[in-house]
């Protein structure tokens, strides 16, 4: 594998993982705000702590840093840029008011933010599959 190709694996599978990621954050969000009885009866409770919140979090921040970092190296994008901040910094917020007792605010910004990340990683996927057919 030479190393064009070493990075648009590494490009894309940033953004499928993070596409995955910020999708399961978004549906997380939404079912432990609408349904969390059905979450602990189907024996998911541990879905609802504060731990698992951060952690999904994190996973989804981390991984929209990373797209945002090799997307823009790749395609300079700044509609791109901005989904991914976007989602980065909404949910960050959400976590935040969460945390502070803005319970309903901080689940509807966060999952627009998985959301937002969602959008950011499936652009950025196709702006790099653009450049790279560009580039041949």
């Amino acid at each position: 594998m030479n190393e064009t190709t070493t990075t648009s694996f590494r490009n894309t599978a940033v953004d499928r993982l993070g596409t995955l990621a910020s999708a399961l954050c978004a549906v997380h969000c939404a079912l432990c705000a609408l349904l969390p009885t059905l979450l602990v009866a189907w024996g998911l409770g541990a879905l609802l702590t504060h731990e698992a919140e951060w952690t999904f979090t994190l996973l989804a921040v981390v991984l929209g840093v990373a797209a945002l970092v090799l997307g823009w190296r790749k395609h300079q994008s700044w509609w791109i840029a901005s989904i991914l901040g976007v989602g980065i910094v909404g949910l960050l917020a959400s976590r935040f008011l969460e945390e502070g007792g803005g319970e309903t605010v901080g689940v509807v910004i966060g999952v627009a933010a998985g959301l937002s990340l969602v959008v950011g990683h499936l652009s950025n996927l196709q702006a790099i599959r653009q450049r790279s057919a560009e580039a041949v």
